[in-house]
């Protein structure tokens, strides 16, 4: 048995493409050409398979009748190894077995085998990142960062849609939730486009929040929130949960207190073309949830809210410009609330205490209680109780009556070793809503 593996070249600090060229010795078929057809579709498995190899080859002779079929290098000369149905067809068709020579260079190895051959602990080669549009997001430890050139290199060389790759310098700002970096290799390039929930964001990466693995939980969210809902989504971002949402029917107020944030989650409510359902704030947290839900209660007793026609269903003359819809306002506040950011978010809840003390008694339809979703960390063995205890405090709700809660506790992710991501999906209680004075 032959195995494949490039040449070790422990301690390579500059990429030196040529030192990975190796020859090795397979065992081939010599058969006829007329076979081939029936062998690799049969065969598939018993066959070699390598990046820009090909596994059928001319033979040492001129002759055009036969070819010599490469196989999988765990396969030796006495075909063991071998399927069943392989030592069945040599035997019945009296093919030889050959020894053949294959020459492989860098191009031939993956980004995990080259770096492995190089760095000085092959157990821990560091080829995994985050792929935003076409950047490489790395975390370097320490002990890599004298190879992060060549490192950035490889990572480069051996992916089609990466332009840059960039390592994290420091944790993520809990303000305006974006990082240093700097550039490994490739483009200094951080504008980055990236598909999501049927939608096109942009967004200048260096500035601005985005996490790729947290794809999963922005279409949990918006699975949730129904064509014609109201959204409140206080720490937007560029819009992973907003727009979606946007764009199947939800009426959405969407807040960023980065800059940075909230011009790119302009950018692309028009880039999707949701403008007429959408709302963008640049406020504090605390500011916009008080002001966004006076103003959709105003708004709300006018009984309507008016949006464009779904494009997709219209069937309207393309000469004809579509009537809007008038959409009935059936309650007095959000359905939903969003809070993504998971440092501090849940702090942010002692702006719903009191929120509507003002117009207590003031129509016969009192405002609906929102359902607030709001995402955290937690690094303790009892994490449903520990973000419900978190929970109350902030809204001032009696800890010792946390049980009571109208609230789910749901694990979105891992984030580091003993650091958990939840999200913490709560009713707000109407003692808090109608709280006299606020905390």
């Amino acid at each position: 048995m032959v195995v494949l593996r490039p040449p070790v070249r422990r301690g390579m600090k500059e990429l030196d493409k040529g030192a990975f060229t190796q020859a090795f010795p397979v065992v081939g078929l010599s058969v006829p050409t007329k076979s081939i057809g029936q062998i690799q579709k049969e065969l598939s498995k018993d066959l070699l398979r390598m990046p820009r190899l090909r596994s059928v080859v001319d033979g040492s002779s001129s002759s055009t009748t036969h070819k010599i079929v490469l196989l999988n290098p765990e396969i030796n000369d006495k075909l063991e190894g071998a399927s069943e149905r392989l030592r069945q067809l040599v035997q019945e068709n009296k093919w030889e077995t050959v020894e053949h020579t294959i020459n492989l260079g860098y191009e031939h190895w993956g980004a995990d085998e080259v770096l492995k051959a190089i760095l000085p602990d092959p157990s821990q080669a560091p080829t995994s990142y985050e792929q935003i549009g076409h950047i490489a997001h790395m975390n370097l430890r320490d002990e890599y960062l004298e190879y992060k050139a060549l490192i950035g290199q490889v990572i480069l060389d051996k992916s089609t849609t990466v332009k840059t790759v960039v390592n994290k310098l420091d944790t993520i700002d809990n303000t305006f939730r974006n990082f240093k970096m700097e550039v490994l290799a490739g483009e200094d390039n951080f504008v980055a486009t990236v598909r999501e929930n049927e939608c096109m964001f942009r967004f200048d990466y260096s500035k601005v929040y985005w996490n790729s693995r947290l794809h999963s939980e922005h279409e949990r969210l918006i699975k949730m929130f129904g064509s014609g809902s109201s959204i409140c989504d206080v720490m937007a971002g560029v819009g992973p949960f907003a727009i979606p949402a946007a764009k199947q029917g939800a009426l959405v107020w969407a807040n960023d207190l980065n800059p940075a944030s909230f011009n790119a989650l302009c950018d692309n409510v028009r880039l999707n073309k949701v403008q007429a359902r959408v709302r963008t704030f640049n406020k504090d947290g605390r500011d916009f949830i008080r002001k966004a839900f006076a103003e959709y209660y105003q708004m709300s007793k006018n009984g309507t809210l008016s949006i464009p026609p779904n494009p997709k269903k219209s069937t309207a003359s393309k000469n004809i410009a579509a009537k809007e819809q008038a959409i009935p306002i059936t309650s007095r506040s959000f359905d939903h609330v969003v809070m993504n950011l998971p440092a501090i978010a849940i702090e942010f809840l002692d702006a719903f205490r009191g929120i509507f003390r003002h117009i207590a008694g003031e129509d016969d339809k009192p405002p609906n209680l929102p359902l607030i979703h709001v995402h955290c960390f937690t690094k303790s063995e009892e994490p449903k109780k520990d973000i419900l205890l978190r929970a109350c405090r902030a809204l001032g709700f009696p800890e010792d009556k946390h049980t009571e809660l109208d609230a789910d506790v749901y694990y979105v992710r891992k984030v580091a070793p003993k650091k958990d991501m939840y999200c913490l999906s709560l009713r707000l209680p109407e003692s808090v809503a109608y709280a006299a004075t606020p905390t």
